[in-house]
Formats: C-alpha cells, structure tokens, sequence
C-alpha cells in the first residue's frame, strides 16, 4: 500500500464519498501537499482498490445530476487502513532531501547555494503560513500548544530550516565545500576521504 490508498481509505472511512468529493476533502485539507496526489491518481486508485476489495462502490443519483460512484470501505479495507496508520506512525520513512545532501559534490557550490536559498525563503514562509493557523485555531485543542498536525508541520519544517541553513554555511566556505568531493561527503570532517574506501 502507499500513502495516496491511506489518504483515500481514510477519508472514505470518515464518510462514503464520491471521486470528485475525495478530491475536494484533499484540496480543502492541504493533503495533496503532503500526499503529492494528483486528480489523475485519486481515480486511478480507487478503481485499484475496489478491483481488490478493499472498496465497494455503488451507483447514486441525486436529481437532474449524472450519477456517480459512491464508496464505502469493506471490512477487509479497514484491517488494511489500521495495518497501514500503525506503519506510517511507526516506520521509518528517509527523507528524500538526504540524497540531495549525499550527492552535494557533483554540483557546483554556487548553484546549490541559490537553491538552497530559495528553499530557505519558501519554509520560512510556510513557518509563518502555519504559525497563523496556529493562532487563529479556537482553544482549547487536544494539544495544548495548538492544533496537533500544525505544530508537528511546523516543528518539522523548523528542523529542516535548520539543516539547510547549515548546508548553506558549509557550502559558502571554500574551506569545507572543497572537501564535498564524494557521496555522503557532507557527512565526514577533514580526514582523508580516498582512506575511507
């Protein structure tokens, strides 16, 4: 299973709901930001899942509007949905910005640097962006320093701050950037990297 069968058993587990009501509930929620689903992937899954059991569609019509599909989780669904909730919350998923890291020395510096930049002005928006909708939540919420998936987005953009901002230092100095010069080279101090192999 992947993340966009979580968010589509999810949301049909919260109500049946139609293609077009899945997509509506993904944009109004920002999950399309955090699950990359496209239109095209949101149907093309549904149809998977309930070619596999895991959804049951059926056919509605409401007055002069065409009809559509409606799903509903079946049981063998719902074990999947709890299965995969636990494995997300508990897995391990590497970030795929490590690997951008890790191959740091095949570009160069300044072209990385003004990417990263960039980068830097687009979470610092987004800490802002979030940090009001921590504001204007009402409170009392479950979480006592705000809306719970909020303040993790926000805590976890924060860390990533953090880290490419020290990219960006080492990067600028001559006297470390010269030193990427392999895979993971970021990871290593000044020892000789050739000994390493």
């Amino acid at each position: 299973m992947n993340r966009y069968d979580l968010v589509l058993l999810g949301l049909i587990l919260e109500k049946d709901c139609c293609g077009y009501d899945i997509i509506t509930q993904i944009r109004e929620r920002e999950l399309d930001r955090w699950a990359k689903i496209s239109t095209s992937t949101v149907y093309t899954r549904l149809a998977k899942l309930e070619k596999t059991g895991f959804i049951v569609g059926h056919i509605e019509r409401e007055g002069n509007r065409p009809e559509r599909t409606v799903y509903s989780l079946a049981e063998k669904g719902l074990d999947l949905f709890r299965k995969e909730v636990v494995r997300h919350l508990t897995g391990f998923n590497d970030d795929p910005r490590t690997l951008g890291f890790a191959f740091l020395y095949g570009i160069e510096p300044k072209e990385v640097v003004r990417a990263l930049e960039a980068q830097e002005r687009q979470l610092l928006r987004e800490v802002e962006r979030l940090n009001k909708m921590i504001e204007d939540e009402p409170k009392p919420t479950l979480y006592p320093e705000g809306p719970f998936l909020n303040c993790m987005s926000r805590d976890h953009i924060l860390v990533e701050l953090k880290y490419v901002r020290a990219a960006i230092s080492i990067l600028k100095d001559p006297s470390r950037n010269t030193k990427l010069d392999r895979y993971f080279g970021i990871n290593f101090g000044a020892r000789n990297f050739n000994q390493q192999d």
